[in-house]
This record gives structure tokens, sequence and C-alpha cells, in this order.
């Protein structure tokens, strides 16, 4: 409740209706600096209508750091204003208030989108949707998921249940966002993308008003969700499809790490695999450089949803060899080090790659992705993008964070989704993502990694390197100055459907924060 002098104070003002048993909680150091902010921000008679368990914070709350932290600061959005609702209702209210008074907002899940688009958010309201965090079993096998929940709150739920679906690798990445923009993950080869186990969403319009979005409800609005979801409104629950759990819910994982020299042949491994993986089967591999010692590294991480023997069996293409090609010598592997487990699934996210994953949760640091989807490695041309990988931490010693990443995830399951029934745009494009992230706590090497990374990401685009026509990027992953085909798709029919349903749903551009359509 409101101490005696703010309330003299937002009287005064006439800044509060005549319920105040209805008013949230409002978190600040001071009555004269909340007054001020309520002058500025016109948050007039909003704080009648919320629930009293709702929560708005200016910049002086003790919490303000944790409530507005970001995983990475690089084109970071600004805020001077939290507001965290305690129900969808205050959502409601709170959407239909901000947007008749014209006041920009940005809801945040984990914190972890980057895109240029998120560094034009100034001054706004951030809505800290932490009280829609719970995932819950039905009876009938499926998951009901809140708006606010992160992928590690989710995987034990579901495991314990026996049941699976695909989730993305990352625990501390929030579920929703994540998923509106495709959700890739390990068991795609066997489930398809997040998105497409999606059966319905719950949502709350610009205007305040709240719809539902389903195969046979809003049935426009559920296609353009699953692919382009953050366009269109605050996405409160959504409901997904489960399987049961294969192999009792256990998986091989094997973290490896390999000599330099040993790239050509780890690549030349992966490119025989990737024609007919596993549907079972997710590969990692990082370019990373040990901070102490600052010598490069080259991890890889096979994991196997299924037996132990089989998954050693890929881990074993990759043990120390000798070329298998005359012809090239260099394909030969040196692995200095293998651990392997077999590891219940919801503790997957927090082993793989000897935890490299766990540690990429640590927010703070600035982190500078550009990405590009391949069709499988160019040997020579990755050869080259290491030893520029190199010399780049070699030059500016404060970029020492910087790494590249791919992901191989098996393509079955979502090929096996008709590409016309999502947003989700060049799923056949994807078998490849790699990712190549300046990262820094110091903005004097800022210059030198983003024009590293974009050089790597333009050149990974051609397709004599990529093996696709054109160039194609997981949206999550986009940097934003890409061409919007390259990631919501090439047919002309896609970009006229959503802006079609942008039009309708978001009229006056509210979430236009995240790789708008428009």
């Amino acid at each position: 409740m409101l101490s005696n002098t703010v309330f003299q104070a937002l009287a005064s003002l006439a800044v509060l209706a005549s319920t105040v048993a209805a008013v949230p909680t409002w978190r600040t150091s001071s009555g004269a600096t909340l007054v001020q902010t309520l002058q500025k921000r016109s948050f007039r008679n909003l704080t009648s209508e919320l629930s009293p368990d709702a929560i708005v914070c200016t910049p002086e709350c003790p919490g303000w750091a944790n409530q507005t932290l970001r995983w990475s600061t690089w084109s970071a959005p600004s805020f001077n204003i939290v507001f965290i609702p305690a129900e969808e209702e205050d959502l409601r209210i709170g959407l239909e208030y901000m947007t008749s008074h014209n006041i920009s907002f940005l809801a945040i899940g984990g914190g972890h989108g980057t895109s240029i688009q998120l560094g034009q958010v100034h001054d706004a309201v951030a809505i800290n949707m932490e009280n829609f965090n719970y995932a819950v079993i039905n009876p009938d096998g499926t998951l009901r998921v809140g708006g606010g929940t992160k992928f590690g709150d989710i995987y034990p739920v579901v495991h314990e249940a026996g049941r699976e679906l695909t989730l993305g690798n990352c625990p501390c990445v929030g579920a929703t966002g994540a998923v509106l923009g495709g959700g890739h993950g390990r068991l795609q080869g066997k489930h398809g993308l997040s998105v497409d186990a999606v059966t319905r969403a719950r949502v709350v319009l610009w205007d305040g008003s709240v719809v539902e979005a389903s195969a046979t409800e809003n049935a426009d609005l559920f296609w353009g969700l699953r692919g382009a979801g953050h366009n269109f409104g605050i996405v409160t629950e959504l409901t997904f499809n489960t399987w049961p759990q294969e192999n009792d819910g256990m998986h091989y994982n094997a973290a490896m790490e390999f000599t330099s020299d040993s790239l050509e042949g780890i690549l030349a491994t992966i490119n025989d695999i990737i024609p007919d993986q596993d549907p079972a089967l997710a590969i990692d591999m990082f370019f990373y450089t040990n901070p102490e010692t600052f010598t490069p590294v080259i991890t890889l991480n096979v994991v196997y949803a299924g037996p132990r023997e089989i998954g050693a069996m890929y881990a074993a293409r990759f043990a120390t060899s000798a070329s298998n090609s005359s012809a090239d010598p260099t394909n030969h592997i040196t692995r200095v080090s293998i651990n392997e487990t077999l590891i219940a699934w919801d503790e997957l996210p927090h082993v793989v790659a000897n935890g490299l994953i766990d540690l990429a949760c640590i927010d703070g640091a600035a982190t500078n992705i550009y990405s590009s989807s391949t069709a499988r490695f160019d040997i020579p041309h990755t050869r080259q993008l290491f030893d520029a990988y190199v010399a780049l931490v070699e030059e500016n010693p404060l970029a020492v964070l910087s790494l590249v990443f791919y992901e191989v995830f098996a393509q079955q399951g979502v090929l096996a989704q008709r590409a016309e029934d999502t947003a989700v745009g060049n799923r056949e494009s994807a078998n490849v993502l790699a990712l190549v992230q300046a990262i820094y706590t110091d903005q004097s090497v800022a210059e030198a990694g983003d024009a590293w990374a974009r050089e790597w990401r333009d050149q990974l685009f051609e397709p004599e390197h990529s093996g696709y026509d054109r160039p194609a990027v997981y949206l999550n992953y986009a940097h934003g100055d890409e061409a919007l085909e390259t990631f919501y798709g090439y047919e002309p029919w896609r970009l006229e459907r959503l802006r079609r349903l942008k039009q309708q749903y978001d009229p006056r551009g509210y979430f236009n924060s995240f790789h708008p359509v428009n």
C-alpha cells in the first residue's frame, strides 16, 4: 500500500480514483520522485484499476536492476518505468491505458532477445512478465505455459510427467519469445519446431482486448503467431502438444575437445552425417578462447535422444584418427578429451558442452550476433573463419569472450510440417545454424567486433559458402539488418499475409521492436 505522504501527494494531484484498496504497490525512493514520474508519464487513473499485487517501479527502486536486466547490453532498450502485472487483467488494463496515452512499452520474458530494433526503444515501460511463470501438464498430456516462463522451468515439469517436446537449449531463455520465432531445439528431428507443437495461444492485443487463437478460432492470427508472433500482441499463455518420452527420458551426451588442426576432419565428419542425420541426433560446435591462457579451443558436443550405444557410435566418429583421404591429408582428427554421460533430459541443458550453455546464461556482457543458415560446412571457408576468429582475439584481447557457435540439428520433424501452415520462413534452409558472436564488456572493441562478425555473416550468406541459393537466417538469431525475406520467407504471399495481419491486429505499430514485418 502507499504511504500517507505519497497518498496525499497523489491525491492533491488528483491522480487516484476514489477506490484506494485496489492501488498497486509503487516502489520508489521518495514520494516526490513518484509524483514527478506520474506527471511525466501520465499514469493517472490507472492505479485505481490494477490489482493490489501489481507493481510499478521507477529507476530508484532497489529491485530496478533485476527487473530490467537483459542478457546482452548490445543494442539494448532503455526504460524509465517497470510495470509488473500480477494477472492478465492488469496487463489488459495496462496496455489499454498505455496505448491510449501513446506510451511506448516492451514486454520482457527472459530478456534474451537481441536486434538492432530493440536498441531503438528508449525511455519505455518495461512490462515484466515474471508473474506469468508456470508450466502445467494437463490430464490429456498437453502442456500449458505462461508467457513469462523460461525453458529451464519447463524441462522438469514435462520430464516428470514422462513426456517430451522440442524445447530451446538454453535454460535461461524466455520460452514464449523463442517459440514465437520458431523455437528450434535438439528434439526437432523427432517432433518439429517448438512452434509446430503449439495448439492454442492466449494474447492481449494493443488495445487491451484479449483473444484466443487456434486452428479453429482466429485461425489467421494463429498462423501468424507461429513464426512471427512478436508482431501482434503479448502472449500470456501457450498450449503445446507433447509426446511420450523415449528411453525413459535418458539422453547420451558427449562433450569433446580437439586440437585446432583437427578442424577439417571434424567438419568433413559432420558433412557426412548431415544428409541422413538421425532424428534423435543433435550436434553443437564452438570456437572459443580460454580466457586464462588465450588459446583457441574447438569443442564439439553430441547429444543422442536414445540408447547410449547408439550415441556412442556417433561420438566415435570424432575419435582420434588419421586422414581418411589421401587427396586431403588435413582431414585427420586429434581428440584431446571426451566426457560421456547418460543423463536425464531435464538436466541436459546444464551439462551440454561441459557447461558452456549454462555459462552463456550469464548476463551483463554485450553480445553482438550475426547469423546465417547453411546447408553444410564449406570446409576451407570455415578454416578461414576460424583463423580470422583467432586473429580477432589476438589483436583485441578485450574481445576474448567472443565465439563462433554452430547448431546442427536433424530436420525430419521440421520438414514434416507443411511450410504453408505456419509463418516460419525458409524452414527447408536450416541444416546448420551458424552464429558469429562478438562478445565484450569494454566498448573499445565494439567496432572491431562488429566489423569482424558482420563480414563473416555476409560471407556466409553467399551461395558458394552457404550451399543455399538465397540467404537464410533463423529469426531469433537475426541481427536486424537483413532483408525480411531471409527469415520470413521468400514467397511473396508470406509477407503480404503477415502485413495484412499486422494491420488488423496492431494497426498503430506498438509491437515493432523485434523484426517487424512492416
